[in-house]
C-alpha cells in the first residue's frame, strides 16, 4: 500500500503548483496542474496561512476557490476509495 501511494502521489506532486508556477508550463500540462488535487491543497494552504497565492490569478476554478476545491477533492477521493478499500479488505479477510 505504501509503494502504491508513492506511485500515485509522486507524479501528482511534480505536476502541480507546489514546486513551480504553472504559467510557464505547456498548455496541456498547465491544465492538468491547475486541476490537480495537490495544486488545490497547496493553494488552499497558502491562502489559509496568509501567504500570497500566485495561483489566484489563474482562471481555473480550483485556483480561484482553492479551499472549496481541496475539500471537494478530499470528499471525492474518500467517496471513491473508502468503499473500494472496504470491499478489498473484506475479500482478503473472509477467504
Amino acid at each position: 500500500a505504501s509503494g502504491f501511494g508513492l506511485i500515485v502521489l509522486f507524479p501528482l506532486a511534480f505536476v502541480s503548483n507546489a514546486l513551480v508556477p504553472t504559467e510557464n508550463m505547456p498548455t496541456v500540462i498547465r491544465a492538468i496542474a491547475n486541476w490537480n488535487p495537490v495544486s488545490a491543497v497547496t493553494a488552499a494552504a497558502r491562502d489559509l496561512f496568509g501567504n500570497p497565492n500566485p495561483s489566484a490569478t489563474i482562471a481555473a476554478w480550483p485556483m480561484q476557490h482553492p479551499i472549496v476545491a481541496s475539500l471537494l477533492w478530499s470528499f471525492a477521493i474518500i467517496t471513491v476509495f473508502a468503499p473500494l478499500a472496504a470491499v478489498l479488505y473484506r475479500r482478503r479477510t473472509t477467504d
